[in-house]
């Protein structure tokens, strides 16, 4: 399958429409059937002490990965970055840092960088600029969860129907698929040096693309 980007409903709906609340109690079901939040603290936890580290969230949306997170890990900081206001239930402790992702962006002396479905959602040359971002800070993993760009998994999500998935959720989850990742497909479209990171890919069953880099 190609890979193509295409808009999202979800995307273009105010956060007080009955679709988009829908759609995203239907997100919550479908991180958990995919089981990305363990597997970030999981892959988080591996790379090594949470005392020094200072995880950095790009599209963290509602706040809820990083309650978890910060829960589970306790590091020593914690900054979440989207395009839209600080959320209701965001951790005191924590930082919001509200902007885009494909303007010029203050890591603010990062070392982790945590994606959950959210890297799919740019172009080829978009992918190229934020890994330009990432290489020239001071982050040195990355851990990022994305759609796996294969057609068993939009059959998967037509399944969704039967437990009431809404209609947004089934069509974007569809165009997420579309846009998903295979193979090496991200760290090269980030534009990441086998000279200078090494990375880990994992595809699962239930549609889960994984990666882990850090620099060498």
């Amino acid at each position: 399958m190609h890979r193509a980007v295409k808009p999202e409903i979800l995307d273009t709906l105010p956060s007080c429409n009955i679709d988009a609340q829908a759609s995203r109690r239907d997100l919550l079901v479908i991180n958990r059937l995919m089981g990305n939040r363990v597997w970030l603290r999981r892959a988080l936890q591996k790379t090594g002490p949470q005392t020094n580290a200072h995880y950095c969230e790009i599209g963290a949306g509602d706040g809820a990965l990083a309650k978890y997170l910060i829960r589970k890990l306790a590091p020593a900081a914690y900054t979440g970055m989207d395009i839209i206001p600080e959320p209701d239930i965001w951790p005191s402790t924590a930082k919001w840092q509200r902007g885009d992702l494909l303007d010029d962006v203050d890591y603010s002396d990062a070392t982790h960088l945590i994606a959950n479905l959210i890297l799919h959602h740019f172009e080829t040359e978009q992918l190229n600029y934020i890994g330009g971002q990432i290489q020239n800070s001071t982050i040195q993993t990355i851990v990022a969860c994305e759609p796996c760009r294969r057609k068993v998994h939009q059959l998967q999500l037509s399944a969704g129907r039967l437990i009431g998935f809404n209609q947004v959720t089934l069509h974007d989850g569809h165009v997420s698929v579309e846009a998903g990742f295979r193979f090496n497909e991200l760290p090269q479209l980030l534009g990441l040096q086998p000279s200078k990171w090494q990375w880990a890919i994992r595809e699962t069953f239930m549609g889960a693309y994984r990666m882990v880099a850090q620099r060498i």
